[in-house]
């Protein structure tokens, strides 16, 4: 356990650097922002595209990993809303956040460079799974929900429209398209591309965790204890386990399992705060939520690479 955490350790050190940066006022306003456009749109990309590229991307994406992550995530989802309803009689609107909250990790920001970090160009295939079925199924299902329940006349659809313009302009959502044609046409990267595409993405980590301490620094604490920590449970523990589960029963390898429960093991993703305060819903249940769990992922996380590792 202990070289566990000191394989993870630092990469929530990173997290606590920026959260403390904030706190002490060195962070200017839109200091965020910044840090996220060179993440975002230069060093993740380039770091996907390469690892990606390395990898047998075709044989990844046509294997029983992709069932397994789309069924985990819907099942957790699911469970998240039966739960709200039936311990908090939560209307709809609650129980499609709390479902998007239980089964959508912080996979781009945290769980992209510890994991290449920790098992090398190995982890991108999973992870390119993980980041497609999140955006594609489960956050538009979330967001669907949410505009059904709003009662607006045509507006599932154009949102849902919008979500599909988003996605395919993603840049991650690119940088896997990229990395996967890379892959497919059995090419390499000419020396000086790759040199620079190293560089690059070998920022993508430590700037990627500094920006997201910056940012949970901001969060607002309060709400239903209860309910958070339902969040927390279902989004840390549930959400591996169903992986876990329905890894044994499609028969996936040891390597490919542990990679996904380390996935699920991440904590909430920031991008469910987006639309929580976009549509006024769980807005500071969910920002204590993501705190609380991106604190406690030092441990689950840990506990997952290190049965990743065997």
């Amino acid at each position: 356990m202990l070289l566990t955490l000191s394989l993870t350790g630092p990469f929530f050190a990173v997290v606590a650097l920026g959260f403390f940066s904030a706190r002490k006022g060195w962070m200017p306003d839109g200091a965020v922002r910044s840090l996220n456009v060179f993440v975002f749109y230069f060093a993740m990309p380039a770091l996907i595209i390469r690892a990606l590229g390395r990898q047998d991307i075709a044989a990844a994406l046509n294997g029983p990993a992709v069932l397994v992550w789309a069924l985990a995530g819907l099942c957790a989802f699911g469970l998240a809303m039966a739960i709200m309803r039936l311990a908090f009689a939560a209307p709809l609107p609650e129980m499609a956040l709390a479902g998007q909250a239980a089964s959508v990790g912080n996979i781009g920001f945290l769980a992209l460079p510890l994991m290449l970090a920790a098992f090398g160009d190995a982890a991108a295939p999973p992870i390119a799974v993980a980041l497609t079925i999140d955006l594609v199924v489960l956050i538009p299902l979330s967001i669907g929900l949410l505009e059904w329940s709003a009662g607006k006349s045509g507006g599932t659809a154009k949102m849902l429209t919008s979500v599909a313009r988003g996605v395919v302009a993603n840049p991650f959502m690119l940088a896997i398209a990229a990395g996967g044609a890379l892959s497919l046409s059995g090419l390499t990267l000419p020396e000086p591309i790759d040199r620079f595409f190293v560089f690059l993405g070998s920022a993508a980590g430590a700037t990627a965790l500094f920006s997201l301490g910056v940012s949970l620094a901001a969060r607002r604490v309060g709400g239903d204890g209860r309910a958070i920590a339902l969040l927390v449970a279902l989004k840390l523990v549930a959400h591996p386990l169903l992986v876990f589960a329905l890894a044994r029963v499609f028969g996936l390898d040891p390597l490919q399992t542990g990679l996904l429960m380390v996935i699920a093991a991440m904590p909430i993703a920031g991008n469910v705060f987006v639309i929580a305060e976009r549509y006024g819903v769980l807005v500071q249940r969910l920002s204590t939520a993501i705190l609380v769990s991106t604190a406690l992922g030092v441990i689950t996380v840990s506990l997952a690479v290190m049965a990743a590792k065997g």
